[in-house]
């Protein structure tokens, strides 16, 4: 069996750490996968993409509200991770 896909980005914005889709922070109109998004707290609470469909963490931080995504243990194998790029860019 493949090694878990592990992965992090932190940007000012939320990305997800599979797909790459990238969600902008607002007080009162940001929804991951139909959910609220608190973008101003620095609680760690779990969504599921929209785009890809995976669950994945985050948390915001106060240093001009940077936020911190990572993905789940057991949502994605390396070997999905191949075939997901590979269907990404239509190969």
């Amino acid at each position: 069996m493949s090694e878990l896909y592990w992965n992090t980005e932190t940007d000012d914005v939320i990305i997800c750490p599979y797909c790459g889709e990238k969600y902008e922070p607002s007080y009162e109109d940001t929804y991951i996968g139909d959910e609220p998004v608190d973008c101003y707290t620095e609680d760690m609470e779990t969504y599921t993409c929209d785009c890809c469909h995976k669950k994945f963490t985050m948390y915001g931080y106060q240093t001009g509200w940077q936020y911190c995504t990572e993905t789940i243990d057991g949502e994605m194998t390396e070997e999905e991770w191949e075939k997901f790029k590979l269907f990404r860019r239509g190969e």
